[in-house]
């Protein structure tokens, strides 16, 4: 006599190793370190100088202040020119570059917030901290715009 048992086991064992595979071979996003969070934003700021259209990649990287920051920006200057502006458009190519190409990149968390130290070859003339904050997506960049 047979039992079903085999057939439930098989049913079973084969979605689980599936989905075990799966979540093995998958990796975290980029953006899911502050580090990897300002790598991505500066690759996308300097790829922006030959194509505008990644700006609004930056522009999804940015914590809430620097985008509620270009946001207003982005009204003012819609009023002024009377069409529409993208906040993403206020976003300047090469002006959040480094002059430095970064070598190591350090971050210190304290909570959801971050601040990652980027050294270039020269660590003494060449770096820059970065503020981060962690949201529901991800780390996002805070560059500390001036006011709008």
């Amino acid at each position: 006599m047979r039992t079903a048992r085999p057939a439930v086991v098989r049913c079973f064992v084969g979605p689980l190793l599936a989905a075990a595979f799966v979540v093995a071979c998958s990796h975290a996003p980029l953006d899911a370190t502050p580090e990897g969070a300002v790598r991505l934003f500066l690759d996308d700021m300097e790829a922006a100088s030959d194509d505008p259209r990644v700006m609004k990649r930056a522009y999804e990287l940015l914590g809430p202040a620097a985008r509620a920051n270009l946001e207003e920006r982005a009204h003012r200057t819609s009023q002024l020119q009377g069409r529409q502006v993208a906040p993403w458009e206020m976003l300047a190519a090469g002006q959040f570059g480094l002059t430095f190409r970064p070598k190591t990149m350090k971050p210190m968390r304290v909570g959801d917030r971050a601040t990652v130290e980027v050294l270039g070859a020269d660590a003494v003339n060449e770096h820059a901290s970065v503020v981060c904050v962690h949201e529901a997506g991800g780390w996002r960049v805070e560059p500390g715009l001036p006011e709008p």
